[in-house]
């Protein structure tokens, strides 16, 4: 009789092997759903309402208890060093101070530019599917300023009113319809007389 190799055997009597015969597939379909309903949720989330405003050194801001959240905007930094729109400065802080006339005429070149800009890319043809989608809806029509239509002063607080006057009427003269001023937010509210 012969003498077998312990183990498992077929019913032929060889030996079987112990690697699987069986190839295990792995089914991607259900983590790629989950990870595309993961970044869906995370980019409607994703808070983009405020505005990063970087702080020139030549800037100090005023203080103010009550504030609101700012929006996309152009942003206007009058100092000592100067007038400067979106990190380009436009004219010298004096001559806007010793002038008479009340339109600051290189600022209102820029702004200007900005608000035609706007208007030209308002036209696109996307806006103009989404009007008439919206039209077709009967929604109302937003009435929050477009965002080439706003303007964020950031004046240094030691600056004179006049000159910041000077800056709005001009923003106003080209056209722009919501001007907002940065400032630093106290933490504390303000203490109430007895």
């Amino acid at each position: 009789m012969p003498i077998y190799v312990p183990g498992k055997r077929s019913r032929h009597g060889r030996i079987k092997s112990s690697k699987r015969s069986a190839v295990a597939h792995l089914n991607m379909t259900a983590m790629v759903d989950m990870f595309t309903v993961l970044c869906v949720f995370l980019l409607q989330n994703y808070a983009t309402t405020d505005q990063v405003l970087p702080m020139p050194e030549a800037v100090d801001l005023p203080q103010a208890h009550e504030t609101k959240e700012l929006k996309p905007s152009t942003v206007v930094v009058i100092s000592a060093d100067g007038i400067v729109v979106n990190s380009v400065k436009v004219a010298e802080f004096r001559t806007v101070k010793e002038q008479e006339d009340w339109v600051v005429q290189p600022l209102a070149e820029v702004l200007k530019k900005t608000v035609e800009d706007g208007e030209r890319n308002k036209l696109t043809v996307g806006s103009q599917l989404r009007d008439a989608v919206n039209d077709a809806k009967q929604m109302p029509k937003s009435t929050e300023t477009e965002e080439f239509r706003k303007l964020t002063i950031q004046a240094d607080k030691n600056i004179d009113f006049l000159t910041v006057k000077k800056i709005m009427f001009t923003a106003n003269e080209v056209g722009i319809q919501e001007i907002n001023f940065a400032v630093v937010k106290l933490d504390k509210e303000p203490a109430t007389p007895l």
